[in-house]
């Protein structure tokens, strides 16, 4: 055990943690907040589903969140399409492998994009437009889409382990901010922003918003 929890190592994993953990959770509610900021009709559907939860002092549960907010999940996933937090996966093949008619020898780097899948018109029409009713689980263009169209969280065995967690951190936060606040662009804000591209996805100079309150939300 020793040898294999050497410094090198257990830094790596720390570290590995720490972004899976914070800097993509951060950057997902972020370009969240920030799109449905620039989009009124969003944002009014988003606020009259979170008011009809319930009083401020109710506090969703991981049922509540999973089953009683549709449509903050659809803005997420749309988010999450938009700004897609992995620019890149990469995976190595265990065994020569036929892809699209190229043969992989055992061994092979593979990378996919992601982002780019999530720009498919053919599976996302009008891609550049921040449209969350394109993942109603009752519209067509959901039924339509190819189940392996939108990965943000990677696919099968080594798929992100954290994505339920994930998901449900991200949807509480945006539950609580938005019963006491609305966000508007900040005129400092550069539009469109600009990308740093990493081992994630990051905002170069960050999000620029003015939080304003709700007062009839405020809790006495």
């Amino acid at each position: 055990m020793r040898a294999l929890l050497t410094p090198d190592y257990v830094g790596a994993l720390t570290y590995e943690h720490l972004l899976a953990g914070s800097a993509t959770t951060a950057f997902t509610l972020s370009s969240a907040v920030y799109l449905v900021a620039g989009h009124p009709e969003v944002e009014s559907k988003l606020l009259d589903e979170v008011d009809r939860f319930g009083p401020l002092d109710a506090v969703p549960t991981a049922d509540d969140l999973e089953h009683k907010f549709p449509y903050l999940d659809q803005v997420i996933k749309e988010a999450m399409r938009f700004y897609t937090v992995s620019p890149l996966i990469a995976r190595e093949t265990s065994e020569q492998v036929v892809v699209g008619g190229y043969t992989l020898p055992k061994g092979t780097w593979v990378w996919m994009a992601p982002g780019v899948l999530a720009r498919d018109e053919a599976q996302f029409p009008d891609p550049g437009e921040f449209r969350p009713e394109r993942f109603d689980a009752g519209g067509d263009e959901e039924r339509r889409r190819h189940p392996y169209a939108h990965l943000p969280f990677g696919l099968g065995p080594r798929a992100c382990p954290g994505r339920r967690f994930a998901l449900q951190e991200v949807k509480l936060a945006m539950v609580h901010l938005y019963r006491r606040f609305v966000f508007r662009r900040s005129p400092r804000m550069e539009s469109p922003p600009e990308l740093q591209f990493g081992m994630v996805l990051s905002f170069r100079r960050g999000v620029k918003l003015v939080a304003v309150h709700r007062p009839h939300r405020i809790a006495a």
